[in-house]
Parts: structure tokens; C-alpha cells; sequence
């Protein structure tokens, strides 16, 4: 029987400190180095998380609309590898066998909930995210509140996941003579659905059956004019674009076009570097999360160094 596959994504970690311009009312942001976002790592760590019975260590990270746990199964050679879990509420399963066809309850206490999850390895020499997509599963994204919680009003530091491209598209497009025409597309939380409209969020009740709640914007400019007026606007807007809204964004396309050429709209989300890794197997409930943390360092080990070659930031 063919094995199940699965894709498998990578971000980069960025934690910037924001800090007073000297002689100005004004504040820039700081990149953190690496090895100061380990350390932030390791306090969330060390002070933060609460110790398991099998050895690991886990922490609830709240949502408007619920709660993620982040539990760390191993965590040496600054590497972290993480299982991120979504609670579940639902009652409507059970366990089937496969032969016989019956069914048998799923024993749950009052206080435990069932549990989607996924995983991601963390290399905070790289500042590197590989991610393993699994349907129903968390995103990476809830590493970014993690940090978000702890130093976000604490430090004034702000954390981003930047998807990494590959191939350059960035800056072949910023050497186009002609952008005009730039469109964002990004998932919106379920609490502001129609916040930017004016919408009161009581309102918000009356929605039903909702598939996908999204946001798209378009910046159009004149005929023939660029909306940019150099190169290095549209690569500052496209890398805080990837890094603000991370796997929250859904599309990003831009028009643009040299001399004498037509207009063109190219698919920048094509250009994100992912690989598909082969499970080997149907059922994927039966791969453990050593065999999980065995893909995820394998298929980042033999990409480092190109992933390198494209975390621009």
C-alpha cells in the first residue's frame, strides 16, 4: 500500500526589540541574534512551562478563539522539537477496527479533551522553523503568540515567521521597471471577521455555517506608473508582509513589467520553499513522534544550506 505524504514548510524566526531613536521622539526595531532568541526560548523554558510526568515540558497558549499547547519532547544542540496540539471538543468519534468493523468508545475523564496535533523542529542557530503540515493540526503560527505572550508588552518585542522563498522572485520583481499592481490575501480570526468595516462584533453572532473568513486587498496604480518608487520599497512591504502575517497569509500576487514587455501577475506564494516528505505509510495515527522528528531533521538536513541561501531578513 502507497504511503500518505505530507508537506513540509519553512519559516524563520525573527524577534525584534523595539527601541528609542537617540535625539528623536521616534523608535526602530532591533533584530534579536539568534542566540538571544534561544535565550528567550530557554526563560519560557526553564521558568514558564510545567514538567510532564514522561519527562517533556508543555504550556497553554490562549486564543480568542481557544487554546493551543505547545509541548517540547526534546530540546539539545540549541534544537527544540516541538508538538503543537488543538484541543478538540468534539464527542463524534470512536475506534474502529478495521477487520471486524466494530467500534469502541474512546475512554475521555471530564477534565481531558481529544487533541489534534502536529510537529516542528526549531533550530535557533538558524533561527529556522521546519513544519509538518498535518490536516486538522495547528499552525506554526502558534509559536509566534508563544513569544508574543511573554515579551510582546513585557520587552516590546515583536516576533515574526517570514516563509522562505526560494529562487530570488523578490528581487527579480523589485528590477522590474513597472509594479503596478500589488494583492494581499490573509486569513482574519473569527472574533474580527468584519472589524475593519465598522461592524459591531455582536453582530458577528448571526454568521452561520462560515467555510473561510478572509481579507483581500488590492493596491492599483495608474496606467503604465509603478506603485513603487524604488526598488527597495517593494522589497521592505514584501519581506513585512511574510514576516507580519506568516501562514495567515493566503495569496500574494503582484503585476509587473520591463520596458517594452506585457504585464505579467505572478504568484509569490508559488515560490515558498516546502518539500513533500513520504510517510511510507496509510496510516499516519501509527507513526510515533520519534519517527516524525526523524523526517523533519532528515529532510532539513539535506536542505540547510540552500534554505541559507534564501533567509533574507
Amino acid at each position: 500500500m502507497a504511503g500518505k505524504s505530507r508537506k513540509v514548510s519553512f519559516y524563520l524566526l525573527v524577534l525584534e526589540k523595539k527601541e528609542p531613536i537617540q535625539g528623536s521622539r521616534h523608535k526602530r526595531f532591533v533584530p534579536l541574534k539568534n542566540d538571544e532568541i534561544e535565550e528567550h526560548f530557554r526563560s519560557i523554558y526553564d521558568n514558564k512551562m510545567q514538567s510532564l510526568s514522561n519527562g517533556n515540558k508543555a504550556i497553554s497558549v490562549n486564543f480568542s478563539s481557544g487554546t493551543d499547547i505547545v509541548e517540547v519532547l526534546d530540546y539539545t544542540n540549541h534544537c527544540a522539537f516541538v508538538k503543537i496540539g488543538q484541543q478538540n471538543p468534539s464527542n463524534t468519534v470512536a475506534l474502529r477496527d478495521q477487520e471486524t468493523l466494530e467500534t469502541e468508545e474512546v475512554p475521555m475523564a471530564e477534565n481531558q479533551l481529544l487533541e489534534l496535533f502536529t510537529y516542528c523542529l526549531i533550530d535557533f542557530e538558524t533561527g529556522i522553523i521546519s513544519y509538518i503540515s498535518i490536516s486538522g493540526a495547528p499552525r506554526v503560527s502558534t509559536i509566534r503568540t508563544l513569544f508574543d505572550h511573554y515579551f510582546l508588552h513585557t520587552e516590546s518585542i515583536v516576533t515574526k515567521l517570514a516563509a522562505i522563498m526560494q529562487d530570488d522572485i523578490i528581487s527579480k520583481l523589485a528590477s522590474k521597471k513597472t509594479i503596478s499592481k500589488l494583492e494581499v490575501e490573509v486569513a482574519v480570526p473569527s472574533d474580527q471577521i468584519l472589524s475593519e468595516l465598522g461592524v459591531n462584533p455582536n453582530s458577528y453572532d448571526a454568521l452561520q455555517n462560515v467555510r473561510t473568513r478572509t481579507a483581500t486587498y488590492e493596491v492599483v496604480g495608474h496606467r503604465n506608473k509603478s506603485i513603487f518608487e524604488n526598488q527597495s520599497g517593494f522589497m521592505e512591504l514584501i519581506g513585512d508582509i511574510k514576516s507580519t502575517l506568516g501562514e495567515n497569509l493566503l495569496k500574494l500576487r503582484a503585476n509587473a513589467k520591463d520596458e517594452n514587455e506585457q504585464s505579467q501577475s505572478y504568484d509569490l506564494l508559488q515560490y515558498s520553499f516546502t518539500k513533500t516528505v513520504n510517510l511510507e505509510r496509510e496510516n499516519i495515527e501509527t507513526i510515533g513522534a520519534n519517527e516524525f522528528k526523524e523526517i523533519l531533521e532528515t529532510v532539513y538536513a539535506e536542505n540547510k544550506n540552500e534554505l541559507l541561501r534564501y533567509c533574507h531578513y
